[in-house]
């Protein structure tokens, strides 16, 4: 028994001592909560207070003076020192009463405060802010404004006018930039002091060498072509990628060029991209247009006819697409954009005229007749919608022109003009070569004779008469002349122009034909 109640007795104590800390830890988590319930009522009660002390919320809708257009990012503060952010909708919401003054803030907007009298029971608080608002021009170093420059600054971007001038509203300081293809881009630091920022941009010169399609294709030929840029004053290549016959000269993607049984491999043009870019050269691709005969078999409806419903045709047996018919352009302008996307920094159109060679009086044009007038404004339609489209790709734009319409003011029957032509590209390089003028040009027995006369009157001629933005870059001969005879015309067309490309059919170009600088 004694161990029993012995044992009973331990145990008793044991509980008891279980159950008095049972009892212990109970009032412990009592006494925590009831704590924790009087700290919420307060800080519940504080913040009650507070706020009702800072008024009621209410809703405010921040934007644009100019267009009515949100403001997101708005700093605003109220009398009570509260302050809220719009969001990219404009929209915020604040906690004062009224009266009261509100101070707001945002990037590229003028700071403003606005009393605010009575809150409406409902709807929201406008406040509209004025921009800061940027002016300038972007011109070249004679002071002529250059219309579609594109003009940087932070995340605003806007294009030059007709006469270069641009506009950039919410203005926030920093670096403004201008760029125009076929030019060289400039910058400009602006503070946020002054209110208008010019820019002068300056033309890139280019020098260059055409690449016949065969060289391009050579390793050794044209690995020749690159010593001779690295040796010269050389700093830009044109290679053909579509030629006089119609033929695209790489593998394009373009179904029109597929389909019509066009392609015609010649060279890797990624290759030779890859190997001038490594050289630092600048690149163009030349772009025979409208002279097509795959396009005119493959698509007749889109060619020029003779009087008797057939594809009109050259001496050489030659169809032209019609240039009246846009549904000839669609081909010419997914090459152009392929080839951009494939590297080339310039595209450069040829062939972008009417006919001249064979019997013109029997075309006939999808729209009917046509006059100087219509032929002029066909080309340069066709040039620009071109124009629009590379630039959005991230090319320049040029066309080849006869060199004869520098030195007349008619069309020659084939639509170019220098006037309409220099609103439509960014530079036109007329073809000057000497060999193709007769005796008697200049009262000259043998104009080829005379690179600094031939070449100097062309240039003298047509360069007033770049009523648009686009540079004089002329094609040059390269053959049936000596050394002293290429660096003549150089010099010529250096002293007029915005640069020079040397021609020669199969690329045979001797290095003492270049300048060095």
């Amino acid at each position: 028994m004694r161990r029993a109640k012995h044992g009973l007795a331990i145990f008793d104590s044991r509980r008891g001592h279980r159950l008095k800390r049972r009892r212990n830890w109970g009032q412990i988590f009592s006494r925590t909560l009831t704590a924790a319930v009087v700290l919420i009522a307060l800080v519940g009660g504080w913040v009650i207070l507070q706020n009702a002390l800072a008024g009621e919320k209410v809703h405010l809708r921040v934007i644009s003076f100019v267009d009515q257009q949100p403001i997101g990012g708005a700093v605003i503060v109220a009398d009570n020192g509260r302050e809220t952010v719009s969001s990219e909708g404009g929209l915020a919401t604040l906690a004062f009463d009224a009266p009261s003054t509100l101070t707001v803030t945002a990037p590229g907007y003028k700071d403003a405060t606005y009393p605010v009298e009575i809150i409406p029971p409902q709807g929201s608080i406008a406040l509209s802010m004025y921009p800061h608002v940027l002016q300038g021009r972007v011109t070249d170093v004679k002071g002529i404004g250059l219309p579609g420059a594109t003009v940087n600054l932070g995340n605003r971007t806007t294009l030059s006018g007709e006469f270069g001038g641009f506009e950039i509203v919410a203005a926030e300081p920093g670096t403004v930039t201008a760029m125009r293809a076929a030019w060289a881009p400039a910058e400009v630091e602006w503070r946020g002091e002054a209110t208008r920022v010019d820019i002068v941009l300056e033309p890139f010169m280019v020098k260059g060498l055409r690449v016949f399609y065969d060289t391009a294709g050579d390793a050794a030929a044209f690995a020749e072509i690159l010593r001779i840029a690295d040796n010269t004053a050389v700093n830009a290549l044109v290679f053909d990628t579509k030629e006089e016959k119609g033929r695209v000269l790489y593998d394009s993607a373009v179904p029109f060029a597929r389909e019509s049984g066009a392609i015609e491999v010649k060279y890797d043009v990624r290759s030779v991209l890859a190997q001038a870019e490594e050289h630092g050269l600048y690149t163009i691709t030349r772009i025979v247009a409208f002279q097509d005969p795959y396009a005119t078999v493959f698509n007749r409806d889109a060619a020029i006819k003779d009087s008797e419903g057939n594809v009109w045709t050259t001496n050489q047996g030659l169809g032209w697409m019609d240039p009246t018919n846009r549904e000839s352009w669609q081909y010419l302008i997914d090459l152009a954009v392929e080839a951009c996307r494939l590297g080339f920094d310039e595209i450069q159109f040829d062939y972008a005229r009417f006919p001249s060679d064979g019997d013109v009086s029997t075309a006939q044009y999808s729209i009917g007749p046509v006059d100087a007038a219509t032929r002029t404004e066909t080309v340069g339609d066709f040039l620009a919608e071109a124009r629009d489209r590379i630039h959005e790709a991230g090319c320049a734009v040029s066309a080849d022109i006869f060199a004869i319409v520098l030195s007349v003011y008619d069309d020659q029957g084939i639509g170019q003009r220098v006037e309409e032509l220099s609103w439509t590209v960014d530079a036109i390089s007329p073809m000057i070569y000497p060999s193709h003028y007769g005796p008697g040009w200049l009262d000259l027995d043998d104009p080829n004779d005379h690179p600094a006369e031939v070449v100097g009157q062309a240039l003298a001629a047509g360069m007033p008469r770049l009523e648009g933005g686009a540079l004089m870059r002329p094609w040059l001969q390269a053959f049936s002349w000596d050394a002293a005879q290429v660096l003549e015309s150089i010099a010529t067309a250096e002293l007029a122009t915005n640069g020079w490309m040397l021609w020669n059919a199969i690329s045979e170009f001797e290095e003492d034909w270049i300048p060095t600088e």
